[in-house]
């Protein structure tokens, strides 16, 4: 297809996929013999889906973006370790930000938390950060303390082994890394987007029980 067409079945604009184009999102367009116009497929197609997913849903900047692009690219890579691609994409953002008052103070309580848990996580690792951030700002707001997250950790812990049980152990094509990237960046999306829905409906039950209207 020429780009024309591939920017209405993406439903996107010409100049966005050109951008993606350049930026090396994307894979160059194929020339056609006596056609000065380049071709497009549906991988361009599959892409620029993936891209809007990663963007939209998943909240990665196009820098994240293109670090994930780069492992699809790559190919023939463990399913685990394009999970960790994905995991140092989604949160590569938050240790450019200011820091939280007491954050650093906060990463000696979080690392004590991984620790008995005994998880094995890079020191360095990103989430570390974010989650110091969160806890400092929970105990400075919420008078949280770290305890509190322990079932939470536990509930993740058991979220994650279901949903690493349904995923293949390695790699075998490019339909299947997009496969495992959208299925990671989605179901924690599918995951905010449900509690945000049984707060809605513990807020509705309440209101019903003391007969106020919804």
């Amino acid at each position: 297809m020429r780009i024309g067409e591939l920017s209405h079945r993406a439903e996107m604009p010409i100049p966005t996929i050109k951008f993606y184009l350049r930026e090396g999102l994307l894979p160059p367009g194929r020339s056609v013999r006596e056609s000065r116009q380049l071709h497009y497929d549906e991988r361009h197609l599959s892409r620029l889906a993936l891209i809007r997913t990663l963007t939209v849903l998943g909240g990665m900047s196009l820098a994240s973006v293109r670090t994930v692009v780069r492992a699809l690219d790559d190919g023939g890579t463990r399913t685990a370790d394009l999970s960790a691609v994905i995991n140092d994409a989604m949160t590569a953002g938050d240790t450019g930000a200011t820091e939280v008052v007491g954050s650093r103070q906060a990463a000696a309580r979080v690392d004590a938390l991984v620790d008995d848990l005994g998880w094995r996580v890079d020191p360095d690792s990103p989430g570390r950060h974010t989650l110091a951030q969160v806890l400092a700002a929970l105990e400075q707001h919420a008078g949280v303390e770290v305890s509190a997250l322990m079932p939470y950790a536990a509930m993740a812990m058991s979220l994650t082994t279901m949903e690493a049980a349904g995923l293949p152990p390695r790699i075998e094509s490019e339909a299947d890394a997009v496969a495992v990237v959208a299925q990671l960046v989605l179901l924690d999306a599918a995951l905010l987007a449900l509690r945000r829905l049984a707060r809605e409906h513990l807020g509705q039950a309440g209101g019903a029980e003391r007969g106020e209207r919804p």
